[in-house]
């Protein structure tokens, strides 16, 4: 398994933070590679929330459904992937005297001959993910989120 891990501090309250992470429809405003999201199942997010996801990542187009696995209000969730390219992504976050600390963590489940490529992928995702939080951070710190 291949593994990403950021971090980025928001310099925003950590209920704003979470709201917007939360929202999948906001997504493609802040991430570069995300051209459209939105969850599947009705009501508020929670465990066995599915959520839909289009990309645009490294010359192709991918659509992918994730179920959330875990998630605790304000303080963290994370989704697995159940069609599209295997993943879990982690995210916990923290009040800090500055903001809201956001840890993330990706990680990629290939098989097969793409295995071998799995680190190559997942440092290339990094780089990129670490572009999109700092547009983020930007975007919600300007009040454009």
């Amino acid at each position: 398994m291949a593994e990403t891990q950021l971090s980025v501090t928001i310099a925003r309250p950590l209920e704003e933070v979470f709201a917007v992470l939360t929202d999948p429809n906001n997504t493609p405003r802040w991430s570069a590679p995300a051209v459209e999201e939105q969850w599947i199942t009705p009501g508020p997010p929670g465990i066995g929330s599915r959520r839909r996801a289009v990309t645009q990542f490294m010359g192709g187009r991918s659509e992918n459904v994730a179920e959330v696995t875990a998630y605790e209000p304000n303080r963290m969730w994370e989704m697995t992937s159940v069609a599209g390219p295997p993943f879990v992504v982690r995210a916990t976050f923290a009040p800090v005297d500055s903001g809201t600390r956001i840890d993330w963590t990706w990680s990629f489940d290939f098989h097969g001959p793409m295995r071998l490529f799995g680190p190559l992928v997942a440092g290339i995702f990094g780089r990129q993910f670490a572009k999109d939080l700092a547009q983020l951070k930007r975007m919600m710190e300007s009040g454009e989120l």
